[in-house]
């Protein structure tokens, strides 16, 4: 089971497979409101991509880089400025009190980014017996991954999908030119 994170292609090279999943980067930021809020922010999406919540008595916020390109897996540099430049903008506009907040922690991290659709890869190689994807999930992975292991077990066990009908999400979409699009992606 090929599951490597942004490693997924390189192993899939091993059995000469081009898989359309590169490592992005994305930058995510702790902060403190000098005023508090009286309620938690569930997951707040600016147009611009930004995203915001409440995490225990702080805040987290996250966005991807000014131009999203492929990196190398071992690149954990922060864009200069972003914070300044960026982010803060756009929570002092939607949340008038983080006009007045303080930047507590930041890193970065990488999704296993699908350039083909940005949605999971799941399912068998179509040529290769016993060679399995589960790759791509462009920062959807911890909210799918229940799902995901649980389908991609069935495949293994069944050589079906029992539980869910994740067959929309197959290897096979990729050689067919089948894309399966959302419209809100962060």
């Amino acid at each position: 089971v090929n599951c490597a994170g942004t490693n997924a292609k390189g192993i899939s090279k091993m059995v000469n497979c081009d898989l359309p999943v590169e490592a992005r980067k994305r930058f995510s930021f702790v902060f403190d409101s000098e005023e508090k809020l009286d309620k938690k922010v569930p997951l707040t999406i600016d147009p611009s991509g930004i995203h915001f919540r409440s995490d225990g008595g702080r805040f987290l916020a996250g966005c991807g880089p000014s131009e999203d390109f492929p990196v190398d897996r071992s690149d954990f540099s922060i864009e200069e400025n972003i914070w300044e430049d960026k982010v803060w903008p756009v929570l002092a506009n939607r949340v008038s009190i983080f006009d007045r907040i303080k930047l507590v922690n930041w890193w970065v991290g990488h999704y296993a980014f699908n350039t083909f659709d940005q949605n999971a890869i799941i399912g068998s190689h179509p040529g290769i017996k016993n060679f399995f994807f589960l790759n791509g999930f462009s920062g959807h992975g911890l909210q799918q991954s229940p799902a995901m292991g649980r389908g991609i077990s069935e495949l293994i066990i069944y050589n079906e999908f029992r539980t869910l009908d994740l067959s929309t999400l197959e290897f096979e979409r990729i050689r067919k030119n089948e894309r399966v699009l959302e419209k809100s992606i962060i």
